[in-house]
C-alpha cells in the first residue's frame, strides 16, 4: 500500500506514527550526486578522485558547492578532506632480498629459466675478464710487472688461461720468481764467464812471459 509523503509527515507531526523522518526522507529522496564536487575537489587540491573524502553529514552544503571557490572554502573548513598517502612498505621485500643473498629460496623448485637465461655465460665471461684486466693494469701502473709481461698476460687472459683472479696472481708471482731466477742464473753465468776470461788472460800472459824469457836466454 502506497502512502504519500505528506500523509506520513502529518502523522509524524501528530505523533501518531512512529517513523523517523530521515528514514522516510532517504526512502523518498535519494542522496544528492556529489560526483561533480569530488571532481572539482580533486582538481583544486591536485590529487586523484580516490584521495578525496566528502563529509556525509554535510551533503546539502556539498551539493550547493558548484564552483572552485566554494570547494576551496569547504576544503579549508574540513568538509572536504584529502586522504593520506598509503605507503606500500618494502620491509618484506628487503627481508626476502637479504634471504636470497644468503641462498634461501633459490633451490631447484624456485628456478624458472635455464641456467644460461638466469646468468648468461657471456655476462660471466665479461665480468671475469674485466676483473683480470683491471688487476693487470693495476700491477703495470704500480711497477710490479713490466709492459712485456703485461702484454703476455693480457693475451693469456683473453685466451681463457686464468679461471679467476687468484690464478692470475699466482701466475704473476710464479713468473716474477722465474724471472728473478733466470736473472740470477744469467748473473752467475756472466760472472763465471768473466772469471774464465780473466784466467785465460793470466794464463796467456804467463805463457807469453815464459816465451820471452826463453827467447832472451837463447
Amino acid at each position: 500500500m502506497y502512502v504519500s509523503y505528506n500523509v506520513v509527515r502529518i502523522y509524524a507531526e501528530l505523533n501518531l506514527l512512529i517513523v523517523p523522518m530521515p528514514a522516510v526522507q532517504s526512502a523518498r529522496f535519494p542522496p544528492p550526486n556529489l560526483r561533480t564536487q569530488k571532481r572539482l575537489a580533486a582538481s583544486v587540491i591536485g590529487v586523484g578522485k580516490r584521495k578525496i573524502w566528502l563529509d556525509p553529514n554535510e551533503t546539502t552544503e556539498l551539493a550547493s558547492a558548484n564552483s572552485r571557490a566554494a570547494i576551496r572554502k569547504l576544503y579549508k573548513n574540513g568538509v572536504i578532506v584529502k586522504k593520506p598517502v598509503t605507503s606500500h612498505s618494502r620491509a618484506s621485500a628487503r627481508i626476502m632480498a637479504e634471504s636470497k643473498r644468503n641462498g634461501r629460496h633459490m633451490g631447484l623448485g624456485k628456478r624458472k629459466g635455464t641456467k644460461n637465461a638466469r646468468m648468461p655465460t657471456q655476462v660471466v665471461w665479461m665480468r671475469r675478464l674485466r676483473v683480470l684486466r683491471r688487476l693487470l693494469a693495476k700491477y703495470r701502473d704500480a711497477g710490479k710487472i713490466d709492459r712485456h709481461l703485461y702484454h703476455h698476460l693480457y693475451l693469456a687472459a683473453k685466451g681463457n688461461a686464468f679461471k679467476h683472479k687468484r690464478a692470475l696472481v699466482e701466475h704473476v708471482i710464479q713468473a716474477k720468481a722465474e724471472a728473478a731466477r733466470e736473472k740470477s742464473l744469467k748473473a752467475e753465468a756472466e760472472a763465471r764467464r768473466l772469471r774464465n776470461k780473466a784466467a785465460r788472460e793470466r794464463r796467456a800472459q804467463r805463457i807469453e812471459e815464459k816465451r820471452q824469457a826463453f827467447l832472451n836466454e837463447a
